[in-house]
C-alpha cells in the first residue's frame, strides 16, 4: 500500500527557482510527484505572476507548473487582514500570505529558501508547521 503524499506549501522563491535551474533542488522537489503534495495560494499565484514579469522568465512555463504540479488554496481574506493575523509568524510582514496559505493548506512542511523571513519556532509550537529549505526537505524526504 503506498504512503499518503506528504502536504507541502512551498513559497513563491522555490518555484522560481525551479524555473530557473531544471537541476536544482526546488526543481527536484518539484517534480517528486509521488512522495509530495505541492501547495500555493491565489496570493502566491498573484506573486509568481510579478516576479516572473519582473525577471522576464517564461509565463507559459510557470502556468505549466501551476497546472499540473500545485494545488491552489484561496484565501478569502482581504491582504491587509492576512497581513495583520499572519505577522506574528513573519520577520517581513509581505511573507505573512505563505503562512496563512500553509495552514489554510492543512501542509506539514513549509519549504522556502527565504528562512530568515520566518520564525520558525513560532510556526512548529502554534500552527505545527516545520520549516525547511528544499534541500534539507530533500534529505529529510531520503531519510523516510
Amino acid at each position: 500500500m503506498a504512503k499518503k503524499p506528504i502536504r507541502i506549501f512551498v513559497d513563491s522563491d522555490v518555484i522560481i527557482s525551479s524555473l530557473i535551474s531544471t537541476s536544482g533542488a526546488a526543481s527536484m522537489l518539484l517534480h517528486d510527484t509521488e512522495r509530495v503534495e505541492l501547495y500555493v495560494s491565489n496570493f502566491s499565484i498573484l506573486e509568481l505572476e510579478r516576479v516572473v514579469e519582473r525577471l522576464k522568465l517564461d509565463k507559459e512555463k510557470l502556468h505549466k507548473v501551476i497546472d499540473s504540479r500545485l494545488s491552489s488554496v484561496d484565501i478569502k481574506q482581504p491582504y491587509k487582514m492576512v497581513r495583520e493575523e499572519f505577522s506574528y509568524y513573519v520577520r517581513d510582514v509581505d511573507d505573512a500570505h505563505i503562512v496563512a496559505g500553509a495552514k489554510k493548506s492543512g501542509a506539514m512542511f513549509l519549504v522556502s529558501y527565504n528562512v530568515r523571513h520566518f520564525e520558525a519556532e513560532k510556526l512548529k509550537q502554534d500552527l505545527k508547521i516545520i520549516l525547511l529549505t528544499p534541500g534539507l526537505f530533500l534529505q529529510y524526504l531520503r531519510s523516510l
